[in-house]
């Protein structure tokens, strides 16, 4: 099991950092972990394991960084994710410099109450009462997000009437339209436009982007919490006085999105020093008291996080239309140690930039200081061996590390202070040129050493669904269906190529958490796939027509609604079209073993010792961002509701309502998704078979079975008490299981019913039914949509080896596995799910879902 040592700090939402054991003994389901998976985000905390006598190894970087893990603890690198055993000294891995301030629990008071806003108009104050806004207390998630909002709001921000503005470049809006959205405003798009300039006499044009909330409530929160109302050059606002208060993580939220806005970028001074970071501010003259005050309470609030500050000083006084004005500055301490503790734990938020600019020069200090570090470790040995009567011509023979003349000066130079850098350690210049920052944040770290420290108790954390990827100690640390494909080939046919195959379609199938499709990165296809499902497929080629006759409603939801999903989900989409994803999630290559019902599997083209493909994935992160949206407007549109029900995970919004459609489309959108994501990994799969075993996939006869979806609700027309209704049938856990007659089904189906794909684990096998004659009347034309957990995924992983499942399954049953890692093969060993025979016989027993035959695997694929 991949574990990290209990001291490992792992970085959190909102800047926080907690060793992972404090993690575990005060494990809350509402904490979110900084995931890289797709970028810097955050992502739920969903599992938790806690394992004792694990053997771990401490790994360092160039830069001294430290981290203990056990050998199959897979870390971020070039190459992706690799297990610690695999690398060694001189590999390089991904790290993220960004430490951010020790978690503390905030201590709770009520920032703002109903009598803060108590000459408003009452509609306003029941908005923010609805919104949950009122009270606003200083442990809710909500006050954390507009600390950020109302920091960078002071520095670069406007209103005008009711309107909040935000200025900035569009990718940084975007991260505050998401806040904007989760303390319950609608935030406008992002709007662009060309603004004159002039400085010292120049003039000059620069695209202004902008993003403005109209709600007047939005506006007065902003100001009740401390943004200037007016001019702020003429107004006598100051730092808010809840800033004394709060954690201190929440104090470098409003910081750092102050600095995102108006601190100057790490720049280099001389070569290899950078300049002070600064902040200037105006005021009028008459103003002047409330300026001072205001910087000089920024630098107190840095210098209790630790952060040294220069003075304050008066830089210059300028006359302007609105009177005399003067410009203070101040700037933070130069020396390294300082600046890399204020670039890793404050930084620039709202600014990916300057961040990005911050972890550069992090980096570049952290390489610096530990050369400098280590050269004045080697002069003092110098002069201990001179003290002890060792000749300096042989002293100078015991140091690769340095060069003769800095031997001569450790011992006749004088100095005793720090060494310099040697000269050809690169300018900070030139070290940005050749270091590039990715998206999330990381640089790539070379491994100095890796040394077993004997054995402690480890702990590992498991994040929400399509998410793996977090960050400790700075080290990057790691709509569903199913359709079945029938081939002519028999199992003498694959027998003894079961390996070959099985490594092809792991190399040619992408799986696994993350990004990574046979289509990426084309956000009109996403659209595309969103509004026409299969019908998008067979236009681009990716697709038969007869695939299409032989999907669940032909492989299009005609209700789809693209514009109902959030860019946000589209983004997630665009790069994991046609991919497996993980979890139970799989591609396996199955034998007919069994025939129950020998007219029914003509019908579906079944026949004793057939090769056939089963696959199952879904939506993947689209469809987890979509569910994610519209849960979150749900339990704030309709909390009244989600209050009486006796489990929140059944929220749902009231049938007709504008919510309820709104989601309908785009569950709708996700689903066509989902055929299409199936559709192009069926298609990566006909190539596969085509190269190993030398046929074209229509000679193979590589045909669709069917495709049925899985976990998704649907309008369909049901007897209720002897009167047909239109109903919303919500399958979850569930699968569609119609009967013969039945007008939605294709018509190769429609006399002899719905064919049912139900996949058991991967060492028991898989059935396919048909629809039953009693199911319309017991189950709304519904069945199990497969064999059941009997334990949760981190009990799996203590009690199951994924290489010993894999090794048995090769060696007993002669089933061939691969997988990104070992511990999915444990989170998916046999032992963990029900008896799919028993599953089965009682579906055939209350004719809902009959037997028609059973398949067996031969090989598999899991993410």
């Amino acid at each position: 099991m991949n574990c990290l040592s209990g001291d490992s700090e792992v970085l959190l939402s909102f800047g926080r950092r907690r060793k992972i054991r404090n993690l575990w003994r005060d494990f809350d389901e509402q904490d979110a972990v900084v995931a890289t998976d797709e970028g810097e985000r955050d992502s739920r905390i969903r599992l938790y394991t806690e394992t004792d006598d694990r053997t771990v190894h401490e790994v360092e970087t160039t830069v001294g960084e430290t981290i203990e893990a056990t050998a199959d603890h897979p870390f971020s690198t070039p190459n992706g994710m690799v297990e610690l055993g695999d690398l060694g000294p001189g590999d390089a891995v991904f790290r993220h410099p960004f430490v951010g301030i020790e978690d503390e629990e905030p201590p709770e008071f009520t920032v703002l109450d109903e009598d803060d806003f108590a000459d408003e108009n009452p509609q306003l104050v029941r908005g923010l009462r609805e919104r949950g806004l009122l009270p606003l207390k200083s442990t809710d998630d909500a006050f954390n997000r507009l600390l950020k909002l109302v920091g960078h709001h002071t520095g670069d921000g406007s209103f005008s009437r009711e309107q909040s503005w935000f200025y900035g470049d569009p990718g940084d809006l975007k991260s505050i339209r998401e806040d904007i959205e989760a303390v319950g405003y609608t935030p406008s798009r992002i709007y662009e436009r060309e603004r004159k300039h002039e400085i010292d006499g120049n003039e000059f044009e620069r695209t202004e982007y902008s993003v403005r909330a109209t709600a007047n409530g939005f506006r007065l929160l902003l100001t009740k919490l401390g943004a200037p109302a007016g001019k702020k050059v003429e107004s006598a606002f100051g730092v808010p006085d809840y800033l004394d208060r709060v954690a201190d993580w929440q104090k470098a939220l409003y910081l750092s999105a102050f600095f995102g806005a108006e601190m100057s970028a790490p720049a280099a001074m001389t070569a290899k020093n950078l300049y002070c970071p600064s902040v200037s501010h105006n005021r009028l003259a008459n103003e002047y008291d409330a300026g001072e005050r205001f910087m000089s309470d920024l630098m107190r609030h840095l210098n209790e996080l630790g952060v040294r500050t220069n003075g304050l000083e008066e830089v210059e006084r300028t006359t302007t239309a609105s009177g005399e004005t003067v410009r203070f500055r101040f700037g933070v301490k130069n020396d390294s140690e300082n600046l890399i503790r204020f670039f890793t734990r404050i930084g620039y938020r709202y600014n990916r930039e300057k961040q990005k600019r911050a972890v550069l020069a992090a980096e570049y200090l952290s390489r610096k200081e530990r050369i400098i570090d280590e050269r004045a470790r080697i002069a003092e040995e110098v002069r201990a061996l001179a003290d002890g009567g060792v000749a300096p011509k042989d002293i100078k023979t015991r140091f690769d590390e340095v060069n003769d003349r800095f031997v001569e000066r450790s011992l006749y130079g004088g100095r005793t202070g720090r060494p310099r850098p040697p000269r050809t350690f690169p300018d900070f210049d030139e070290f940005a040129e050749t270091t590039s920052v990715r998206e999330d944040m990381t640089v790539e770290s070379e491994i100095v050493s890796i040394t077993e420290r004997g054995t402690k108790t480890v702990y590992d954390i498991g994040v929400e669904h399509e998410a793996h990827n977090f960050v400790a100690n700075g080290f990057v640390v790691s709509n569903c269906g199913v359709r079945m494909m029938k081939t002519n080939l028999t199992y003498d046919d694959v027998k003894g190529r079961e390996e070959e195959l099985v490594e092809s379609l792991f190399a040619n199938v992408p799986s696994g958490l993350g990004g990574g499709g046979v289509v990426q990165g084309d956000t009109d296809a996403v659209e595309g796939v969103l509004e026409r499902g299969m019908d998008w497929a067979l236009e681009e080629g990716w697709a038969v027509r007869d695939d299409l006759a032989h999907c669940e409603d032909e492989g299009v939801r005609h209700d789809a609604d693209a514009d109902a999903v959030s860019k946000k989900a589209k983004d997630r989409g665009k790069n994991q079209l046609g991919s497996l994803g993980s979890g139970n999630h799989f591609l396996e290559v199955q034998r007919v073993t069994d025939v129950f019902r020998e007219e029914v599997a003509d019908s579906f083209g079944l026949f004793d010792d057939q090769i056939v493909v089963l696959i199952h994935c879904g939506s993947r992160g689209l469809g987890h961002q979509v569910c994610s949206d519209y849960l979150r407007r749900i339990e704030k549109e309709h909390g009244d509701l989600l209050a009486d029900l006796p489990d929140k995970e059944l929220a749902a919004a009231p049938a007709g309502s504008e919510l309820a459609e709104e989601y309908y489309g785009a569950m709708c959108a996700a689903i066509n998704f989902a055929w299409v994501n199936r559709q192009l990994v069926m298609h990566r799969t006909r190539q596969v078979f085509e190269r190993v075993f030398g046929r074209d996939w229509e000679e193979m006869e590589m045909e669709l079975l069917y495709d049925v979806a899985h976990n998704i609700a649907k309008k369909e027309v049901h007897d209720v008490d002897g009167e047909e209704r239109e109903l919303y049938v919500h399958r979850k856990g569930a699968t569609r299981a119609f009967p013969a007659g039945r007008p939605e089904l294709p018509s190769a189906y429609r006399d002899v019913g719905q064919p049912v794909i139900i996949p058991g684990s991967m060492g028991a096998g898989s059935y396919v039914l048909r629809g039953g004659e009693n199911s319309l009347d017991l189950t709304f034309g519904s069945t199990a949509h497969g064999a059941g957990r009997t334990m949760s995924r981190t009990q799996a992983k203590q009690e199951y080896w994924g290489e010993t499942v894999q090794n048995e399954l090769r060696d007993q049953e002669k089933i061939y596995v691969k997988a990104q890692s070992g511990a999915t093969v444990a989170e998916e060993a046999p032992g963990v799910y029900k008896d799919v025979d028993e599953v089965v016989r009682v579906s055939d027993e209350l004719g809902i879902g009959d037997k028609v035959a059973r398949t067996f695997p031969v090989c598999n694929i899991k993410g």
